[in-house]
């Protein structure tokens, strides 16, 4: 995908996001999203393989943001450069449509479906940036495991808003503390 369709797509997926959050569902056509955000069926189609898929360049972003932030942040605790990181993709500016699109996406099979990718690509491109600040290879198994409990702590985090409508952050942080501390225990 080039650049400019990459900006295009991004922007119609802003849009539809809005959109489903406007409407309160996903549960639209294809012919319902592309007349309300002003695009052609085929310009939809170009940028998205099915409807579940509107949502992937934002999910991407959002990874994109986070993994930026790990590898650009300056020297701290790796928990605040966690939480911080954390706050750029999902709260901030951003925290009101995380509190409302993740309940909606959660409970359309397609869009969860999208997401559940994207927290594994998060989880491995994740891995390339804290390499360095573990100062380790990004495919060690430390640094693929810390990798992996930061996906899992934000997929559980946004879990637990949609489910109970708390705040994403201290719940995201729970988790990080969970994992830090041992969550498996000792089996041995």
């Amino acid at each position: 995908m080039g650049r400019v369709r990459d900006d295009a797509a991004m922007r119609a997926s802003e849009r539809c996001c809005e959109l489903y959050i406007s409407r309160g569902t996903t549960a639209l056509t294809v012919a319902e999203i592309t007349a309300a955000i002003g695009i052609s069926a085929r310009s939809f189609h170009r940028y998205f393989p099915t409807k579940a898929d509107t949502v992937q360049p934002v999910f991407d972003w959002t990874t994109d943001t986070f993994n930026a932030h790990v590898r650009t942040a300056g020297p701290g605790a790796p928990r605040d450069v966690l939480r911080d990181g954390f706050r750029a993709m999902l709260g901030g500016a951003h925290a009101a449509r995380t509190r409302a699109l993740f309940p909606l996406v959660f409970a359309d099979p397609g869009m969860w479906s999208v997401f559940l990718r994207a927290v594994h690509h998060g989880e491995i491109t994740l891995a390339e940036a804290l390499a360095p600040r573990l100062g380790l290879p990004a495919d060690a198994v430390l640094t693929r495991t810390a990798a992996a409990a930061v996906a899992s702590a934000t997929r559980l985090a946004l879990e637990e808003m949609a489910r109970t409508g708390r705040n994403p952050e201290p719940l995201f942080l729970a988790h990080i503390d969970a994992f830090a501390a041992g969550a498996l225990g000792d089996l041995h």
